[in-house]
């Protein structure tokens, strides 16, 4: 699939597996499931997708922020309904002299087409691509997600996470630098 960071062939050479004991439908859906969390984890798509419609509050603020990134282009941008064509794109942001509102005393839908993401084999996506081979291997190798076993009176205690949602698979540090890799950026505010 194309909304995936890694590929079955990419899974299986890390695990030193052969397509009959690591078939291509198990394993592709080791990686979907490892990668809804990568991106859960980063807090947004990562995999490009073009022409991805969005529709967002607008307000009187000039600056509007599109929520997927990196953008990559705008198609089309439309505020109430009417065709927004004074505006400029600086980076994931639109700045519109008149901001996002029709009037000035309620808000707008602003219904933006626009292109984001890392096309495949993108440098960037190494860190997502890293983590989700990593994701879909634990998930191969440990699929009950055992936290523990005993043999008569020897146990073993593995580490268990508490969350039970896809972002919870993600390692805390793992899922802190997705962010700081991927997710939105700090902005600076001039004021005056």
């Amino acid at each position: 699939m194309t909304d995936m960071l890694a590929t079955a062939a990419d899974l299986r050479a890390l695990l030193d597996e052969d397509d009959t004991s690591l078939p291509d439908a198990k394993a592709e859906l080791l990686l979907q499931l490892a990668t809804g969390a990568v991106q859960t984890a980063a807090g947004q798509q990562l995999v490009f997708v073009a022409d991805d419609t969005v529709q967002l509050l607008g307000d009187t603020d000039a600056w509007f922020t599109l929520p997927q990134r990196p953008v990559t282009a705008v198609a089309s941008v439309t505020v109430d309904g009417g065709t927004a064509t004074d505006y400029k794109r600086f980076g994931d942001r639109l700045w519109r002299r008149c901001g996002w509102a029709v009037r000035a005393c309620e808000p707008s839908v602003v219904e933006v087409t626009y292109s984001h993401g890392y096309a495949d084999g993108d440098g960037h996506l190494t860190l997502a691509r890293s983590a989700v081979l990593a994701l879909a291997a634990q998930m191969f190798t440990n699929p009950v997600g055992a936290v523990g076993m005993s043999i008569d009176d020897y146990r073993l205690q593995f580490t268990q996470t508490s969350q039970s949602d896809l972002a919870g698979l993600v390692p805390g540090n793992l899922r802190k630098a997705l962010r700081r890799t991927y997710g939105a950026r700090a902005r600076l505010v001039k004021i005056g």
